[in-house]
């Protein structure tokens, strides 16, 4: 699948408005982003465009994110500064959670999959309280992060809907999916561990993906951190193809 530059700044701002932060501050071109410290993508840097003007730049980020007492963090991409890795790696900020972005037509996707789904599938058009509980509780997650969550579910202005598989009431698998512009972004899947190895994950990815066609996307994408190779061969099989990478950049005191 190719895909342009300009498709890939789009699926970018696509996927930071489907994950907001709760503090943003603009530097030059990019954005600084804080959310109590919880989750890379809405406590880093989105560093999409040229170095900014300000020659102090990476000082500027540095107390950003020093007066939120939160490590400094760099989103690095295809589309940022070709020399940025390089400058952050040789300043102590070390290298994490290689992710591809990947990308399909729906139409394509949902060839790939039988449309039954197995289990009581619940949409929800707002993450609730409970839904955001059980999410915590699935991924093995403190329940501090739970404010964090909320506001990042709660801040989403697209489009959006929350899944629950259950079996007998009680749930096996949730995840969500935000459409904005013809995309879909399919986020936070995940199934119980005493579930796993069932087809739990296809069907969840499988509903999600017709949510998003019946509300006028044509293409899905989603994030996944390249180690995670059960979940990249499920959705290559799915008809995803890798369109873009992107990793993380920490600083480590």
């Amino acid at each position: 699948m190719q895909t342009t530059t300009d498709t890939l700044r789009l699926l970018e701002q696509l996927a930071s408005n489907a994950w907001p932060a709760h503090t943003t501050e603009k530097l030059g071109d990019w954005t600084m982003r804080y959310t109590f410290g919880y989750t890379k993508r809405a406590n880093s840097v989105h560093a999409v465009g040229s170095l900014p003007f300000d020659l102090n730049w990476l000082q500027k980020v540095e107390n950003f994110y020093e007066s939120r007492n939160t490590a400094s963090c760099f989103h690095i991409s295809q589309l940022s500064p070709a020399q940025l890795d390089e400058t952050l790696g040789s300043k102590g900020y070390k290298k994490s959670d290689e992710c591809f972005t990947m990308m399909a037509a729906c139409e394509d996707t949902l060839q790939n999959v039988k449309l039954d789904i197995q289990y009581d599938a619940y949409y929800l058009r707002e993450a609730t309280p409970a839904w955001i509980d059980e999410f915590l509780t699935l991924e093995g997650f403190s329940k501090d992060r739970f404010d964090a969550y909320t506001h990042i579910f709660s801040s989403i202005h697209a489009s959006k809907t929350f899944l629950r598989l259950s079996s007998n009431k009680e749930t096996v698998g949730l995840g969500s999916v935000v459409v904005e512009q013809g995309y879909g972004c399919i986020s936070n899947i995940i199934v119980h561990a005493k579930h796993r190895r069932k087809g739990i994950a296809k069907e969840l990815v499988s509903a999600l993906v017709q949510c998003a066609q019946r509300q006028e996307a044509d293409y899905v994408y989603l994030q996944v951190v390249k180690e995670n190779k059960p979940a990249v061969d499920l959705y290559e099989k799915l008809g995803f193809k890798a369109v873009s990478s992107h990793h993380y950049r920490i600083l480590k005191k």
